[in-house]
């Protein structure tokens, strides 16, 4: 719950107090000269000042624009209390320094901190992992945080409702936000992912090889099959040409000398780059990372422990005992292997040294006899032919392997899919829930003609590529297509997520910000939301308190006495509900002037 947003530089107009249930961020007409309307006034700058709070990237780079300057030239700062499952936290920002972050659980025990820890420290707090089988991947929190603060910028340009984010995620990211959001099992998705991306992978390399053979030779893959037994046929043609020359006898025996030591020359050079291969391979092992920074997980782990206690099974000392007693046995095995790699490659290096010693004194010897030149233009010819062949030969082995691999990952990403379509299935119930849920939002709240086409959400499962997910996600309400119709079916999918978090008392952020949702949606629509949310508040605050915090313009939400009995009426305070008012005039404006944009 959001408790208090205030500076100690004078920066505000006013120090914001949040209240439980519904707040409203009002913009409000001035009715001066001097106004020039209610757009820039501080609604948005204020959502904006939240997210900046809880280290939005976003925010802050618009902060950082020329336009705020005077946050930094002036040294203003900001402090924002909160609290998760009863425990009180602080957050201070100083604008001239981005970098550093205050935080603990009071005004007077704040610690410093960088953003890459806190970032850690805040997803322990608000997005705890509690069940190993719905969780997010990494550190995710900014992400997470896009779907509880959102502010105009990002609602107007938000055209699916699951998409939530300031990026573009690829399909099966998206899917794993929501469903982590939703309550649904997310490990399946996550082998999901991590297999279909190395499928990705592995079809582009088969790609890159199969373009670099054609480009080589001129010959598709199985083409190349077909002129791969007539080069080998060359080859052995040059092969019985060089042992049907004919030597004198004194010369026969240093032929087949000759012979044998080119074809131990040829095995020991293949046995020296693979082993080669395996001892870079080896070697590239050890520049893996393997610090440990104890002073950060130090920092770290005494936040968490602080804010979670007994919840922490395992201590620092043995986590990084775990990790170094880890480091030691892989260093030790990899030292091992290599010292034997570079004995081998030592032991080879030496035979092909005395190999190509023998076959030079050899060649010398024929040399003298006068009967080289034959028998160095064919052997010549031989070795550029096998050459051409081991060359291609080698591609074509990597184009096989990579077939062997993604065959083997069709098989692996179908059981994953399956799993997948399985877990949607016995998740049945919890999706009945939703779609009820989405249901209740529409009809209770939102839409009150009952001969409208029917709105619904759903999952259902489809076919697809292999790398498509074997179901799609359905929302629609009714008449979609309008503006504002679009706009409700953002506001109902974050609802229905929402208040099914709250409902089943989910480890998630109890607050959830809307900035400029309503400016397209008839006043009868935004009477009849308000009104929802505020009973269902009264309902659910009894499982979990929460926050809806939404900006309104006084054109948006006033209600002229002639007008009530075609709008309806609010069932609250409304002004009780207002936590800011902002208008037109400087002195009134959120941060006491006009910025110009």
């Amino acid at each position: 719950m959001l408790q208090r947003l205030y500076s100690d530089t004078g920066l505000l107009v006013k120090n914001i107090e949040f209240k439980p249930g519904l707040n409203i961020i009002y913009g409000k007409y001035s009715g001066a000269k001097e106004a020039k309307g209610i757009n820039g006034i501080g609604k948005s700058s204020l959502v904006r000042i939240i997210n900046f709070m809880f280290l939005g990237d976003i925010a802050e780079k618009e902060f950082n624009k020329a336009k705020y300057d005077f946050l930094r030239e002036e040294n203003h700062n900001l402090f924002l209390e909160f609290s998760f499952n009863n425990k009180p936290f602080v957050v201070k920002r100083d604008f001239a320094d981005n970098k550093t972050i205050y935080f603990g659980s009071k005004k007077e025990k704040l610690e410093e901190y960088d953003k890459t820890e806190l970032l850690q420290i805040m997803s322990g707090i608000l997005f705890p992992e509690k069940d190993h089988k719905t969780y997010y991947e990494g550190n995710r929190f900014r992400s997470l945080m896009q779907f509880f603060i959102k502010d105009d910028v990002q609602n107007k340009s938000r055209k699916d409702p699951t998409n939530f984010f300031s990026f573009t995620p690829n399909a099966t990211d998206k899917a794993i936000y929501n469903f982590y959001l939703m309550g649904l099992k997310t490990n399946s998705l996550i082998n999901f992912k991590e297999i279909s991306q190395e499928y990705k992978r592995y079809k582009e390399a088969l790609k890159t090889s199969e373009e670099k053979l054609q480009a080589d030779t001129g010959f598709s893959i199985e083409e190349y099959r077909s002129e791969k037994l007539k080069l080998e046929q060359r080859v052995n043609s040059l092969q019985k040409q060089i042992k049907s020359l004919n030597f004198k006898d004194s010369h026969k025996d240093i032929e087949e000398q000759l012979i044998d030591l080119v074809s131990k020359i040829n095995k020991k050079s293949k046995e020296y780059h693979s082993t080669s291969q395996r001892l870079k391979n080896i070697r590239e092992s050890f520049d893996q990372s393997v610090d440990i920074d104890t002073r950060q997980i130090q920092k770290i782990y005494n936040e968490v422990l602080t804010n979670f206690g007994n919840t922490i099974k395992k201590s620092l000392d043995e986590i990084t005992e775990f990790k170094k007693e880890i480091i030691t046995n892989r260093n030790k095995f990899l030292i091992s292997r290599e010292k034997k790699l570079k004995d081998s490659i030592d032991l080879i290096f030496r035979d092909l040294t005395s190999l190509e010693e023998s076959r030079t004194k050899l060649l010398k010897q024929l040399r003298e006899f006068g009967a080289l030149g034959k028998l160095e233009s064919t052997y010549e010819e031989l070795i550029n032919e096998k050459g051409l062949i081991e060359r291609q030969n080698q591609v074509l082995i990597q184009v096989d392997e990579y077939n062997r691999i993604l065959f083997d990952q069709e098989i692996v990403l179908s059981e994953v899919k399956r799993d997948i379509s399985e877990e949607l299935m016995s998740a049945e119930a919890k999706l009945n829930e939703l779609r009820t849920l989405f249901s209740d939002i529409l009809y209770s709240a939102l839409v009150v003609d009952d001969n409208q086409t029917s709105g619904y959400y759903g999952i259902s499962q489809r076919r697809g590529k292999k790398t498509d997910l074997p179901f799609k996600m359905d929302i629609n309400v009714p008449k979609s297509g309008s503006l504002g119709q679009e706009d409700l079916k953002m506001i109902s999918y974050d609802l229905m997520i929402f208040l099914n978090a709250i409902k089943n008392n989910r480890a998630l952020p109890d607050f959830l910000l809307h900035d400029g949702v309503f400016g397209n949606m008839s006043h009868k629509i935004m009477v009849n939301y308000l009104n929802y949310l505020n009973s269902k508040y009264q309902e659910l605050n009894k499982t979990k308190d929460f926050q809806y915090i939404v900006t309104f313009s006084e054109d948006e939400i006033e209600i002229p006495d002639l007008k009530k009995g075609l709008y309806g009426e609010f069932d609250f305070d409304f002004d009780f509900k207002k936590i800011i008012e902002l208008e037109d005039v400087p002195e009134k404006m959120l941060f006491k002037r006009n910025i110009t944009q």
